[in-house]
Parts: C-alpha cells; structure tokens; sequence
C-alpha cells in the first residue's frame, strides 16, 4: 500500500478583497465609538413631561419618575456624540439617582454650569417656589394599601365623607431647582420618627371642624396637618390657617366637580378605564387639565390624584389656575384603574 503525498493547496486573497476586509474590521472597530457613553458637561433645559430610566434599555424607572417642563438637569453622559440620542441627568432620587433621558425631551445648554446653591438652606428658604402640586387621596385605596394600621382607617365606614370623596394630603409648594427636596422652610428642619413628634399649629375651631372632615388624620389624631404645615405650608404661608384655608378651598372645588365625583362614585368598587377618568376631569376643568393631571396606583387602585398649579394662586378658580401651571407627567396607572371601596 502505497502512501501519496499529501499536498497543500495554497490560497491567495486579491488586493481588492485584502482592501475590503481591512475596511470592514476598521469600520467595526469604529462603530461602537460613536454608540458608547461619553463624559459630559451641560445642562438639559426640559419643555416637556419624559421618564428618567434607570436602565433605558429595560426601561426601568424606579419611582416612576418624570421630568417636568422648566426643569434644568445636569448632564453627566451623552450617547452619540455629534447628534446625541441620550443623556444621562442628575436627579434627586434616592435610589440610582442618575438616569436615562431622551435628548429631545429638551434643549441642550452647554458653557458655564450653574454654581452650587449659596448656601447649604438654599432648598428651606421660604417664598423661593415656582409653581405647586395639591395631592388629593382615595381614602379608601389608602387605607388598604399603607394606612390599615392608622386610626382614621380603623374606623372607616362607607358612610363616611372621605369614603366618597376626596381627602387632602397636601398642597406642596415646590422648586424646580431643589426638586422633591425643598420643604422645612420654618424652625422645624427635619422630619421626626412620628408625625405627632412635629410641634402642634394653631387653627381656629371652625377651620379645625372643616379639614378634619377632608383630612381624617386631622379628626382622628395621626397629625398628618403637622407634618404638611412644618414641611411644605412653612414655606409659603405665614400662618398654619392661612396654609389650610386655601387647601380647603382648592380641595372642596375638586369634590364639587360633578362629572369627575359622579363618575368615581357610582362606580365605587369597580374598575373604570383611566380615560374615561381624565375625560371627567377635563370635562370639569377644561380640555388642557388632562395635562396638569397626575393619577397614582398601587396595585392597580387609584390612590392619589395630583394637580400641577402655578406659583401664584390668586382667588381664580382652578379651571383658571389648571390653564397657568405646568404640565406634569401622567402618573403610573394602568389603563384600568379600581375604585376602592371603604372596608
């Protein structure tokens, strides 16, 4: 048996495929160069409502957090870098505090940075906010979800005002600048263990009957009012029953609302699509309300509804102060929503 040789064939690459295979490996190794984050300085000036992601690939938003219209965040990253797609911001969140920001959700300003603030009490200094937020409770969706344990929802029944309205959380003066941090502006600096810990305020007897009926921790005694006045009414009023009175006032007009409170009454218990809770409110309030709406759930309960006003609150009527104030983002909820009944 004979062994033959075994012959190698030789393979030879033209010039014009050496070139192009050179060309290609050139162009992958530069093609992740213009997708990766790179450092960067400037400032994001928001025009409208966008998601801050913890992860824009997953989509991630822990806290649900949104931009808002005038706000300026800090860039830290861009992605691309002639035409960026993203940025990544500096936010107040406490968990993954910078996020992911579409480049069009504003206008790009580069240059000079904004100093730090003066001083360290930059974000407690009274009359300092541009706009407010008035959060108004599903007392009944509260109560199942975080309050079970608080007298105001131990003693709940469906006859109950707070039952079938809307209860007050608060009217919360805010500056852009300080995001969710400006608050404390009087002698308390800090939130105590326990909201009764905070000092007690002074209301008048009749003020006092009139927001323990549209804030049941008032009446039942958890000083929920404390803990509003000393965080956020210390830093627009000079008075607790200035500060209430005009809560009251903003509070009552949203419970007097016959669309919105018809709507979320007869179908207390029940699901209802979340449009058809924004066509109520803009039916009460104007086409542009919808806007300057904010609906928060919790496991598929409306728990809280905020509404975006403007800095001044004069004596218009909040149709009137919806049409001035910012737009916001839209909240969390799902496209149906439950309306809780009281247990």
């Amino acid at each position: 048996m004979s062994h033959g040789k075994t012959k190698i064939r030789m393979m030879t690459v033209s010039p014009k495929r050496n070139l192009m295979t050179r060309l290609l490996i050139l162009l992958l190794w530069l093609l992740p160069v213009g997708i990766m984050a790179a450092p960067f300085s400037g400032e994001l000036l928001i025009d409208k409502a966008c998601p801050l992601f913890q992860s824009k690939n997953k989509g991630t938003n822990p806290g649900q957090l949104y931009s808002s219209p005038g706000q300026r965040l800090v860039i830290v990253e861009r992605l691309g870098q002639d035409s960026p797609s993203w940025f990544r911001v500096k936010t107040s969140a406490v968990q993954s505090p910078l996020r992911w920001i579409a480049a069009d959700c504003g206008q790009l300003q580069t240059g000079a940075l904004p100093t730090e603030p003066q001083t360290k009490n930059a974000c407690n200094l009274a009359d300092k906010y541009d706009s407010h937020l008035l959060a108004l409770s599903w007392q009944n969706a509260f109560c199942e979800s975080r309050g079970s344990s608080k007298a105001e929802c131990r003693s709940q029944s469906a006859d109950r005002f707070d039952a079938s309205h809307f209860s007050l959380h608060g009217l919360w003066p805010n500056k852009r600048s300080c995001g969710i941090s400006y608050g404390y502006c009087g002698k308390v600096k800090h939130k105590p263990d326990n909201f009764c810990d905070y000092p007690a305020i002074e209301l008048s007897e009749a003020l006092s009957q009139r927001l323990g009926r549209v804030m049941p921790s008032h009446a039942y005694g958890s000083c929920l009012e404390r803990h509003e006045w000393w965080k956020h009414g210390s830093c627009r009023d000079e008075s607790a029953e200035a500060y209430f009175s005009l809560a009251l006032r903003l509070t009552t007009e949203v419970n007097q609302a016959t669309p919105l409170l018809n709507l979320l009454q007869q179908n207390i218990g029940a699901k209802i699509a979340t449009a058809s809770l924004r066509q109520a409110f803009q039916q009460s309030f104007g086409p542009e309300s919808n806007h300057k709406l904010s609906l928060k759930c919790h496991q598929g309960m409306l728990t809280e509804i905020q509404l975006s006003l403007p800095a001044k609150i004069d004596n218009s009527n909040l149709k009137a102060l919806l049409e001035q104030a910012p737009r916001i983002a839209p909240g969390n909820c799902g496209n149906y929503m439950l309306i809780d009944a009281a247990n």
